[in-house]
């Protein structure tokens, strides 16, 4: 469970695992039904192509904006927050990315978790707002921090199933699921799956293989990147992840972390990276951009929108 804005590393991956270098970055994965390629440059446009996809889908992406803003109205958890209070994200930068996206006409706003630090009212309040009044569709799925108190009682489960319906509930499109939903734009099946404690639901699970089965051109978006060799620790499907590597438990003040990740976890990494279909997968949480081809699959992270950082991404045939 990701803590300090400060701490995150970089680890340049071994078999396939690509650092993003100060030049373009092109790819090209082994099956002609998901992607065929992608084109990354050093700013913020990434295109992937798709063969036989009609038109273009031009999605805005954004990750960890980390706002920190919070008023008298949440004092009683003022303890709670104040450690993650020191490190406010741009909340004028938030805006601008959504601006952004407004005036270059995206079909869609795509938001990979830890948009806040903690859900206090004014920071729900501003995030959901924004999303509502920016004239675009959005899909979101949340992260480690958005439903976290430091030092609130119960599990990573307990309280995000907790926060979520008390506090995150408009910042998801009206009817969705927060834990699983899609949306189709334009012919590609856009695929959010909280993954935000770590673990996989058999439920989750189920809803992916149902989604996938459907044959669209897929993106899974999740907030914490899948594992490939070579990844840090911080990573879903990772066999090394567990108690005995969580090393800010006491930080951030919450439980340990298990021994070992859900089955359901580790299955979802091998078929999402066995799926025909599968265009891509886009995560946040490490505060870094990260590029990796596994099966010739493409997974990407993405730097931190905490000062304004935010991928404008084109999926095209």
């Amino acid at each position: 469970m990701g803590c300090n804005i400060g701490r995150r590393g970089f680890v340049l991956g071994a078999a396939g695992a690509l650092a993003v270098p100060s030049a373009g970055m092109t790819g090209c994965g082994s099956s002609c039904r998901g992607a065929a390629g992608y084109a990354l440059d050093p700013n913020r446009r990434l295109r992937i192509t798709v063969p036989g996809l009609g038109g273009e889908v031009r999605v805005f992406w954004a990750s960890d904006t980390h706002l920190g803003l919070h008023d008298d109205r949440d004092d009683a958890y003022v303890g709670n927050y104040a450690r993650m209070a020191q490190w406010p994200g741009s909340k004028d930068g938030f805006s601008a990315f959504l601006d952004k996206a407004k005036a270059g006409n995206a079909d869609l706003v795509a938001l990979t978790g830890d948009i806040i630090s903690f859900p206090t009212l004014a920071n729900v309040e501003f995030a959901a707002s924004a999303l509502e009044n920016c004239g675009v569709d959005w899909i979101y799925t949340a992260g480690n921090h958005d439903w976290h108190f430091e030092g609130d009682e119960g599990s990573d489960a307990e309280q995000r199933s907790s926060w979520t319906k008390k506090r995150l509930m408009r910042m998801y499109p009206s009817g969705a699921d927060p834990l699983m939903y899609s949306k189709v734009v334009k012919g590609v099946r856009f695929v959010a799956i909280d993954n935000s404690i770590y673990h996989i639901t058999e439920a989750q699970l189920e809803f992916w293989r149902h989604e996938v089965a459907k044959g669209d051109p897929v993106v899974l978006l999740m907030h914490i990147p899948l594992w490939v060799d070579g990844f840090d620790i911080d990573t879903c499907g990772n066999p090394a992840w567990g108690a005995a590597a969580d090393e800010y438990w006491q930080v951030e003040r919450r439980r340990k972390w298990a021994e070992r990740q859900s089955p359901e976890t580790f299955a979802l990494r091998r078929e999402v990276l066995s799926a025909p279909n599968l265009v891509a997968v886009f995560t946040g949480h490490i505060h870094r951009g990260l590029t990796a081809s596994e099966q010739g699959k493409f997974l990407f992270t993405i730097p931190y929108n905490a000062k304004g950082f935010y991928r404008d991404v084109r999926i095209s045939g």
